[in-house]
């Protein structure tokens, strides 16, 4: 299996382009926000319970009609996003534009993190409303888009996606996949963009960070290296019983994130005492196969399969954790 490459919708503009006037944050009337911020919390309060028909309310015309065959299926997931009671804004946005064309809305053009919401424009004055729910290891981003219909703001589009992992955007995995390349841990980078691919699109193609194109040169760089020199699956000759391994990905766990490394057995999964054995021959030598990925972290993780998962149907497995500091210090 190679390295997956990581890619971002880009979005395919097939109307017209609209540059409106655009007021953000503490500059947007002040009855604006407050409207806003009335329905923001309706919304909340509405996802919160899974309340149909409370978020129906809060929808426009168009919304309900577009998305009435989805929504229990965000509401079922929704619990999965929301993880917290802590919500807070991250920026908004009040435009006038002409209906019918696409126009974006800038956090800036040329910051470390600056980003753009692209959107159709449905009204002549739009409000985008970016809320964080933060909890202890992910924060979600809800990208919220109403529309003014006559006195009335109604929710023209709803994105509910990752935004940040233990405090780091995509952005910042980026940085720290250059970090990781530098040091010559090409495994690390490679999962560092696995964790940019997770959080960059929280809104798909509506929400665009301006690295955007940055960081998927860099991605195609390190993937392309990484699938030249490590050979996926890998035969592990130095162990009698030749283990497979097929995947290494990163593991979002309580304590961090950390290294996955996924691999065939020969060995029956039942016979746990000579899996453990394979498995102790196996982390002796994984820094060895794959330099850099036992260095600087607490655990390894690895599950063993008699054969590779497809995905469709669970397939038995077997885990083993590498502690790292303890190995290191002969425990």
């Amino acid at each position: 299996m190679k390295f997956n490459k990581y890619s971002l919708i880009g979005l395919i503009l097939l109307i017209s382009c609209s540059i409106g006037t655009t007021n953000w944050n503490d500059h947007i009337d002040a009855n604006s926000r407050t409207q806003i911020k009335e329905l923001n919390n309706k919304l909340i309060e509405a996802l919160q319970e899974k309340n149909s028909r409370k978020l129906k309310e809060i929808f426009s015309d168009k919304l309900n009609k577009t998305s009435a065959a989805d929504l229990d299926i965000l509401l079922a997931k929704v619990e999965n996003y929301l993880v917290s009671p802590n919500f807070k804004i991250l920026d908004e946005y009040k435009t006038n534009a002409a209906i019918g064309t696409t126009t974006s809305v800038f956090k800036g053009v040329s910051g470390e993190y600056d980003y753009k919401v692209n959107f159709e424009v449905m009204n002549k004055e739009t409000f985008v409303s970016l809320i964080l729910n933060e909890g202890i290891s992910s924060t979600t981003l809800l990208t919220c888009i109403y529309g003014k219909y006559g006195d009335d703001w109604k929710l023209n589009i709803l994105q509910i996606g990752p935004y940040s992992i233990f405090g780091k955007n995509a952005v910042d995995f980026y940085k720290q996949a250059k970090a990781d390349y530098e040091k010559g841990n090409l495994i690390d980078a490679a999962d560092d963009i696995a964790m940019v691919q997770q959080t960059a699109a929280p809104a798909n193609e509506i929400f665009q960070y301006q690295k955007d194109e940055e960081m998927k040169t860099f991605a195609t760089k390190v993937y392309t290296e990484a699938n030249k020199i490590f050979h996926l699956p890998l035969k592990v000759e130095a162990i009698n019983t030749n283990p497979k391994i097929y995947n290494i990905s990163p593991q979002v766990m309580n304590e961090g994130i950390f290294p996955m490394v996924t691999y065939i057995s020969k060995i029956n999964l039942k016979d746990t005492v000579s899996l453990k054995n394979e498995n102790e021959e196996l982390k002796k030598i994984i820094g060895t196969l794959f330099p850099g990925v036992d260095k600087d972290k607490k655990y390894v993780f690895f599950q063993v399969y008699n054969e590779i998962p497809t995905g469709k149907t669970p397939i038995e497995h077997y885990g083993f954790v590498l502690n790292v500091r303890a190995q290191q210090n002969g425990i």
